[in-house]
């Protein structure tokens, strides 16, 4: 019976991926990227977007909601953000991160997308509409002994469950990215000054002994020089 109902819920779950995207992209130093969310469903009302900038220089990026020529959002060197904008036309927008301020440092950033019903819901699957498709569905659905109501109510709480563990885990994951990528970055500043201050600790050291043996050589410039 419960092989069944997973069985059941396997069919209908990658539906409801559809509305849900997440990305992590480079954006080189200079250079302006967009991407592309089609939104062809009157039902979807509205757009989200959570934006992490997780590596590169100062964690920073500039950030913009478009639908054609005209500026839903804009958001100025930040690190993170979340936007949601109201759906009013059918039509490609396009989430664009701008890294033109930048001449040398790439940055990777981490994005999710939600497109949402009027009610806030990622999707909202009919399962009875399986049945017109599906005419074993109904037999199938007695057999594990539940009603079509029963079932859609079960699986939009463990939609719902799923949605938020994703979310959280999306989320930390790019948290983590974004501490590694600090972590590296301090540890490579630190390595780097460490060896220039070993390098002239060594370098004053030779200069300072050059220096004292010059005043016991009779025939030294430099030690004739400081003795006079």
């Amino acid at each position: 019976m419960a092989s069944k109902y997973f069985y059941l819920l396997s069919l209908i779950l990658p539906l409801i991926l559809a509305s849900e995207y997440d990305l992590t992209v480079e954006v080189p130093a200079g250079k302006f990227q967009c991407f592309y969310q089609p939104v062809t469903d009157v039902k979807h009302k509205t757009l989200e977007v959570d934006y992490q900038v997780i590596d590169g220089a100062d964690l920073n990026v500039n950030f913009m909601i478009l639908l054609g020529a005209e500026v839903l959002v804009q958001e100025v060197m930040k690190t993170d953000g979340t936007h949601k904008v109201e759906i009013k036309q059918i039509g490609d927008y396009q989430i664009c991160f701008d890294n033109t301020f930048s001449i040398q440092s790439r940055k990777v950033v981490f994005f999710e997308v939600f497109l949402m019903d009027e009610n806030g819901n990622v999707e909202d699957t009919d399962i009875s509409s399986f049945a017109k498709n599906d005419p074993n569905f109904l037999q199938k659905m007695q057999e594990i002994g539940i009603t079509i109501s029963e079932f859609h109510a079960s699986f939009s709480r463990i939609k719902a469950s799923l949605n938020k563990v994703e979310y959280h885990q999306a989320i930390l994951r790019a948290y983590e990215a974004r501490d590694r990528a600090i972590m590296n970055a301090n540890f490579d500043r630190v390595s780097f000054w460490s060896l220039i201050n070993s390098l002239v600790l060594v370098g004053v050291g030779i200069f300072q002994v050059y220096m004292i043996r010059s005043f016991f050589e009779e025939n030294s410039k430099v030690g004739k020089l400081l003795r006079n």
